[in-house]
C-alpha cells in the first residue's frame, strides 16, 4: 500500500461483502463503501476538484465521514478535517490558512459552514455531501485513483501552537500508513476484532488510531455519534460484541461513575486502548478489575503521530509510565543543549521525523524550523527517562491543558479574553476536575472602574471559542504574579488547586 485509499481498495477486494462500518442503524460493506467513495470522488471532480487541491470537511461522526476521507484521497486531494466544535470565526481561520477549494459538510452544518465562508471572504465552495445510500444509487462509473507522491501531503491536521492560533500539520500518505500499521501491531489488533470508534473522526485518535487500522485489516468499525453516554456505549459493546476500543480516562471515569457496567454485558471487550492523558492509579485499578481487559496506553501528538505504547506487560512493571517508543520510530529525551539526559533525569521529548512525523506546518516555515531540527521533532513535552526505554511525562512545557479528550492551549483563551473591553490582564491555567482531569480556570484583572462577573467572562468565551475551551472557573485578581522579567507565574496561580490532589504523574 502506498496511499490511504489503498486501505479501502485492498479490503474491498479481499472482503467485498463483509460489513466495514456501522453507524447507528446504517451500515456499509467494504464494496459498498468503495462504490460510495468513488461516486463522491467523481462528483467532486465534476464540480472542479483536482489533484493537489485542499478539501475541508465539517461534520460530526457519521457513516459518510469515512467515504469523504477516501473520496478526497482518491482524487489526490489533501483532506482537511475541521473540528465541528469550532465557532464560525475559528472555522474561518482554518479556511483562511488552508485555503481549501471546497468545504464539504452535512446538512446539519451547512449554515455554520456558510457563516464561516462569509466571515473569511474566501472563494471556498460549499458542497453538501449526499447520504451514502444516495451515492450508491449513482450509476457505476470507471474511476482511476490518483497516485501522487506518497511522501507528499495527504492531510492537514490542525493543532494549537504556542501562539494560541491553530497550526496545520501536513502529514504524508507514507507517514500515515506507517503509523496505522504500527498502531495495529502495538495494540494487537487482528482482522477478527470489532472496533468501537468513540473518539471524533476529525482527530487523529478517531481516524488514524482507530478507524483506519480497523479497515486496513478488514475488521469491523462501529462508529459512535456525537456525545458519550455510558449506558448507550456499553449497550453497543454488548449488541455488536465489541472487542477493542480507545477511550480517554474521562470516558472510563464516566462509565464507572454511572455504574453502567452493572447493566450491560461487556465480556467481549478484550482490549482497551486509552490515551490523551495519564490514567490515575485508582481509576486504572477499577478499570482492570471491572473489565478484565488488556490495557494499552498510547502516546502521540498531531505532529509525530502515535509513537509510543505502554503495553499490558509494561503496566505491570511501570504502572505510572507513559510508554516506550514503537519499533518503527525513535525517541530521545534531551536537555537544553540537546544532549541526551541520563536515566531518572527530565528533559524534552523529541521524536525522529521519519517515518511517522509531519512534513511541516502549512505556510509556517519559521514554526516548522523551530519544531523540526536535524530530522527530529521537538514536542515541548517534558519527560523523565526511566529504565529500559520507558519514559514518563512529567509536565507540559507549553502549559497545555488536557480536559477530557481535548488539548486546550491557554494562550488562545487569553487572546480571546484580552479583546474584552473590561479585561486588563488574564492568565489561563488548568485546575483539577473529577471527571475531565483538568478544567480551564481564568485569572482576570479587570480594568480600573469596570465591573465583570464570572458569568460574563464565561459567556464571552463561549461567543468566541469552542464550548470546551471556556473557563469553568474565573478568579478576579488585583494583579497577576510576575517574575522580574514580567512573565506571569502560572505555577504560583496553579499551586493552591493541586496542593491536595492525587496526580497520575
Amino acid at each position: 500500500m502506498t496511499h490511504l485509499h489503498d486501505i479501502l481498495i485492498r479490503s474491498a477486494n479481499a472482503h467485498p461483502d463483509q460489513t466495514a462500518i456501522i453507524f447507528e442503524d446504517r451500515s456499509l460493506t467494504f464494496s459498498a463503501l468503495l462504490r460510495a467513495s468513488v461516486a463522491l470522488a467523481a462528483k467532486l471532480v465534476e464540480e472542479g476538484a483536482q489533484e493537489g487541491d485542499y478539501i475541508a470537511f465539517l461534520d460530526e461522526n457519521s457513516l459518510e465521514f469515512p467515504l469523504v476521507v477516501f473520496a478526497v484521497t482518491l482524487i489526490g486531494a489533501i483532506f482537511v478535517p475541521v473540528n465541528f466544535r469550532f465557532a464560525s470565526d475559528e472555522i474561518a481561520y482554518v479556511l483562511s490558512d488552508a485555503r481549501p477549494r471546497f468545504l464539504l459538510t452535512s446538512p446539519s452544518y451547512a449554515k455554520l459552514a456558510k457563516d464561516a465562508v462569509t466571515h473569511d471572504g474566501a472563494a471556498t465552495q460549499i458542497v453538501e455531501v449526499p447520504r451514502a445510500e444516495t451515492l450508491l444509487d449513482v450509476p457505476h462509473r470507471t474511476f482511476t485513483p490518483a497516485r501522487p507522491d506518497p511522501s507528499g501531503p495527504a492531510m492537514v491536521m490542525y493543532t494549537s501552537g504556542t501562539t494560541g492560533f491553530p497550526k496545520g500539520a501536513l502529514l504524508s500518505h507514507s507517514a500515515y500508513l506507517a503509523n496505522i500499521r504500527a498502531i495495529a501491531n502495538a495494540g494487537n489488533l487482528v482482522s477478527e476484532d470489532k472496533m468501537l470508534v468513540a473518539l471524533p473522526l476529525f482527530h487523529n485518535g478517531g481516524l488514524i488510531a482507530q478507524l483506519l487500522p480497523a479497515l486496513s485489516l478488514g475488521a469491523l468499525a462501529v462508529i459512535l455519534p456525537r456525545g458519550f453516554d455510558p449506558d448507550r456505549v456499553l449497550s453497543i459493546v454488548e449488541e455488536h460484541g465489541i472487542t477493542v476500543t480507545m477511550w480517554v480516562p474521562t470516558m472510563l471515569a464516566m462509565i464507572l461513575g454511572a455504574n453502567a457496567q452493572e447493566r450491560h454485558d461487556a465480556a467481549s471487550l478484550s482490549k482497551i486502548w486509552y490515551g490523551s492523558s495519564p490514567i490515575a492509579p485508582k481509576l486504572y485499578a477499577r478499570v482492570k478489575a471491572t473489565f478484565g481487559a488488556a490495557l494499552y496506553q498510547f502516546y502521540g501528538m498531531t505532529e509525530v503521530g502515535m509513537t509510543a505504547v505502554l503495553t499490558p506487560e509494561d503496566h505491570d512493571t511501570h504502572p505510572q509510565a507513559t510508554g516506550r517508543a514503537l519499533p518503527i520510530t525513535a525517541m530521545r529525551i534531551v536537555d537544553i543543549e540537546d544532549q541526551d539526559v541520563r536515566p531518572g533525569e527530565v528533559g524534552e521529548l523529541i521524536w525522529r521525523q521519519s517515518p511517522t512525523g509531519m512534513i511541516g506546518y502549512l505556510g509556517k516555515e519559521e514554526a516548522s524550523r523551530e519544531t523540526i531540527r536535524d530530522g527530529w521533532i521537538y514536542t515541548g513535552d517534558m519527560a523523565r527517562n526511566l529504565d529500559n526505554g520507558v519514559f514518563l511525562l512529567v509536565d507540559r512545557k507549553k502549559d497545555m491543558i488536557i480536559s477530557g479528550a481535548e488539548n486546550i492551549y491557554p494562550r488562545e483563551i487569553e487572546l480571546a479574553l484580552l479583546t474584552h473591553p473590561d479585561v486588563a490582564e488574564v492568565a489561563v491555567f488548568g485546575i483539577p476536575d473529577p471527571v475531565y482531569g483538568e478544567a480551564v480556570c481564568a485569572a482576570v484583572v479587570v480594568k480600573e472602574g469596570r465591573v465583570l462577573s464570572e458569568g460574563e467572562v464565561i459567556a464571552y468565551c463561549a461567543e468566541h471559542l469552542a464550548g470546551y475551551k471556556k473557563p469553568k472557573r474565573v478568579l478576579f485578581e488585583q494583579a497577576l504574579p510576575k517574575n522580574t522579567a514580567g512573565k506571569v507565574l502560572k505555577a504560583q496561580l496553579r499551586a493552591p488547586f493541586w496542593k491536595h490532589e492525587e496526580r497520575a504523574i
